[in-house]
């Protein structure tokens, strides 16, 4: 097979294995609710938690980071019949086409979460130091803003930066900054888009693009956000 056919087919297991809604279905087999429906309608682990229960993140991460964000990049490396290099161009465009899966997934009409557990995997695959510094970061903003959405995108920010550090465990070559680029771009591109969501009608299409990019919802008010449901919805349509 050629490279290309290579490429393809790899690119079509990331995206593929990457698009199963994996807190949807705990939520499904759980409590019989779709995800889509409650809270900030993502199919991710901060919606799986509000509304099904904590402890159910654990299966859900490890799926979403081993199987969903390493797995290609494992397969690609591993395999021979691949055998590309950890930090190769070709690794990079997997990793990325398993976070657009997560964000963007096939089975539920391309919606999806918003990728940061499948980006975690992809790190850990290729970049370890990153994603432990992407950790870190996070969690020191989180403990003193006590804001998620901001930690992570903030966070998220910085991953560049790491790469280009001349310290021999962070140095990378171009093609995993360009990783950090692309993770970055995806992640926005989902918080802007929210799931095809319209802009809320009664609120300046400038204040929802802030709160979307920044606190990764429509309004400013948390609660009645992270915490709606079908019967109890944050905005009035």
């Amino acid at each position: 097979m050629s490279e290309a056919g290579k490429l393809a087919l790899l690119y079509l297991y990331a995206y593929l294995v990457a698009s199963i809604p994996t807190a949807n279905i705990i939520a499904k087999l759980v409590k019989g609710i779709d995800l889509r429906d409650y809270g900030s309608g993502n199919v991710g682990g901060s919606n799986l938690y509000q509304h099904v229960g904590k402890w159910w993140i654990v299966p859900m991460g490890l799926v979403d980071v081993f199987v969903k964000g390493s797995s290609a990049i494992w397969i690609g490396h591993y395999v021979p019949f691949f055998g590309w290099g950890l930090t190769s161009a070709q690794l990079v465009g997997a990793g990325l086409f398993a976070v657009a899966g997560h964000n963007w997934s096939l089975y539920l009409r391309f919606t999806g979460g918003r990728g940061i557990a499948v980006a975690v995997g992809v790190m850990y695959a290729i970049a370890k130091w990153e994603m432990a510094l992407f950790a870190a970061v996070g969690l020191l903003l989180w403990g003193t803003t006590r804001a998620a959405a901001v930690s992570v995108y903030l966070s998220l920010l910085l991953l560049p930066l790491w790469t280009l550090i001349p310290w021999e465990p962070l140095r990378q070559p171009l093609a995993v900054t360009l990783l950090m680029v692309g993770i970055i771009g995806l992640a926005t591109a989902k918080r802007l888009l929210s799931n095809w969501t319209p802009f809320p009608k009664g609120i300046p299409k400038s204040q929802v693009i802030f709160n979307r990019l920044l606190r990764d919802r429509d309004i400013t008010p948390r609660d009645p956000w992270v915490l709606q449901t079908p019967d109890k919805p944050a905005i009035k349509k």
